[in-house]
């Protein structure tokens, strides 16, 4: 098919109207048309599959079925093609047109009403939106592919690199405590931020990891107890907790169906990040849920530093960075991480921020149907320290 050719295969017993429609077409000079002629659908499934047509102009009354059977068959024979069907009646009958339509049919049109005018911009309308609805499978198909290989890439190249950093962390931190005492203080502390850089690569080569694995086939989704789920990350994290005199409240949390690994991984993210971006008195974190249209919204909220106005578009971007005073950058991928995460259970994740009073994630997860899924206490549980 070019622009300034086009290819109508016409299925219609009468011979009267075969020859309007052919006349119609082919006293057109742009685009111009190549019309195939058969009078019954047998002939013309026959034509369809050697010629390979641009368009079909179907009657819908053939003598060896229906059209719309027809058209079904000519659908559905087409795959990833999508050359247009339209279907022609004698009557313009709701009924016939509303089966069609449904069917698939690009449009129809009314053998004794239709102009020249009204085929040729039917068949020109309709073989142009073949034409974009295959590029953009095309182009979706293409995307497709490019993000499989960049995640099989990222995957590939951050289990390669996880050896090295281990190597130069374990020889950095031997340096550290044999020289410990014997080296120029310059020297040492060349060597110990060395260390931490080694660190903060180890941490990004590890999020990459988690990042690259999401989604791809290996996680299975199970019923998944939200509460207990928070406070074994709370666990992992008493430490940090301890440190920053982080007070958190936990609502009781629902069940819904996910991945264990991947829900701890999301709320150590989104908990972390509200202690590591404090202020200077003790960081306060509630974790609350409420029921919205079948999903459990849950919300992470903390009275931190805040976002930015200029980053709460690009928040959950890989690499996206927040350039914040005295608090070192993170990886860029913690977010995106969590967006990923979120968007492979079934939900969306925002954020709403003032800089200087803190942020709220609101995470939404759908509800499943089981008896565990009955709407949360209201009563919640403290983690004061």
């Amino acid at each position: 098919m070019t622009t300034s050719s086009l290819t109508v295969l016409l299925i219609d017993d009468s011979a009267e109207a075969r020859e309007v429609f052919c006349h119609y077409l082919r006293k057109n000079q742009h685009p111009v048309f190549q019309v195939l002629e058969a009078d019954s659908g047998t002939k013309g499934w026959e034509l369809f599959l050697a010629e390979h047509p641009d368009c079909v102009l179907l009657d819908y009354q053939l003598p060896d079925a229906d059209g719309l059977e027809w058209m079904t068959k000519l659908i559905h024979e087409q795959r990833d093609r999508n050359i247009p069907v339209l279907l022609l009646t004698n009557h313009g009958n709701e009924s016939i047109v509303r089966n069609a339509l449904k069917s698939g049919a690009a449009d129809y049109l009314v053998k004794k009403k239709t102009t020249a005018d009204d085929l040729i911009r039917a068949v020109v309308l309709a073989v142009e939106k073949s034409v974009l609805i295959r590029q953009a499978e095309e182009q979706r198909l293409e995307i497709e592919r490019s993000q499989k290989e960049l995640a099989q890439f990222s995957h590939r190249a951050s289990h390669d690199l996880q050896a090295p950093i281990r190597r130069i962390i374990n020889y950095l931190e031997i340096m550290e405590k044999d020289l410990k005492g014997h080296i120029p203080e310059q020297v040492a502390d060349y060597l110990s931020r060395s260390l931490k850089n080694a660190y903060h690569m180890r941490q990004l080569i590890t999020n990459l990891l988690a990042y690259s694995l999401v989604g791809g086939g290996q996680q299975p989704l199970l019923p998944v107890n939200l509460s207990e789920t928070v406070h074994e990350v709370l666990g992992e994290l008493e430490d940090v907790v301890q440190e920053a005199q982080a007070n958190i409240t936990i609502a009781l949390l629902p069940e819904i169906l996910g991945n264990q690994g991947l829900l701890q991984q999301l709320f150590r993210n989104l908990i972390s990040n509200a202690i590591r971006f404090r202020r200077a008195e003790p960081p306060q974190i509630d974790v609350a849920v409420d029921e919205q249209d079948g999903y459990w919204h849950l919300q992470v909220r903390d009275n931190g530093v805040g976002i930015p106005l200029k980053y709460l578009t690009t928040i959950f971007t890989v690499f996206e960075r927040i350039d914040h005073t005295n608090i070192p950058k993170g990886t860029g991928i913690g977010l995106a991480l969590c967006q990923k995460i979120v968007e492979f259970h079934g939900g969306k994740i925002w954020v709403n921020s003032v800089e200087g009073q803190g942020s709220t994630f609101s995470v939404t997860f759908p509800k499943i149907d089981s008896p565990q899924t009955d709407r949360p206490s209201a009563a919640v549980q403290i983690t004061a320290v």
